[in-house]
């Protein structure tokens, strides 16, 4: 449901423009504190989507508030599939007789929220109506490309990939593999 803990417009909240901050200064971005990374990026991210979209200060705003609803909304979603994946493997534990009708119970939640979660994006396309159809394009296109760097630089803190994974993150924003 969500691109590696981290969902689509939750990361215009959550982390927004990383890859031009990212690319900026990689020394010190590790080194940040988690609230003042997420603010750094949310404010480029929005920086970039304003200017290459062509938005207006009016339309920025109501694109800022449509993505944290949307960011909210996604991110209890989140929160329940996790509980309802919680459940389900005490359910699946080995050598315990699980409970067929608990277990279908669970693996039912999960598929609603799994279409209520991609039915999530409809709506809050719907509500980008103030957007031309051109812009909405643009914006998804660079979400999806921070989502790629922010993934990237993830997997590379994970393992171990230190400052390079800031030079990954920041040349997949800009459109580049590594």
């Amino acid at each position: 449901m969500s691109h590696g803990g981290v969902s689509l417009l939750g990361l215009l909240m959550l982390v927004g423009s990383a890859a031009p901050m990212m690319a900026q200064d990689s020394t010190q971005a590790p080194r940040m504190g988690s609230a003042e990374m997420r603010q750094r990026i949310e404010t480029r991210f929005t920086e970039r989507v304003k200017t290459d979209l062509g938005l207006t200060e009016e339309q920025t705003a109501k694109l800022k508030q449509v993505a944290g609803d949307w960011f909210d909304k996604r991110r209890a979603m989140e929160a329940e599939e996790r509980d309802l994946r919680q459940a389900l493997q005490g359910q699946l534990r080995p050598g315990v007789a699980a409970n067929s009708d608990s277990v279908s119970r669970i693996v039912n939640q999960l598929l609603d929220l799994k279409v209520k979660y991609a039915e999530s994006y409809r709506e809050e396309n719907k509500q980008l109506g103030f957007l031309t159809p051109v812009q909405r394009a643009q914006y998804y296109s660079l979400r999806e490309r921070l989502l790629d760097a922010l993934k990237h630089a993830r997997q590379m803190r994970r393992s171990g990939g230190g400052a390079q994974h800031w030079q990954g993150g920041a040349q997949r924003w800009h459109g580049r593999q590594p």
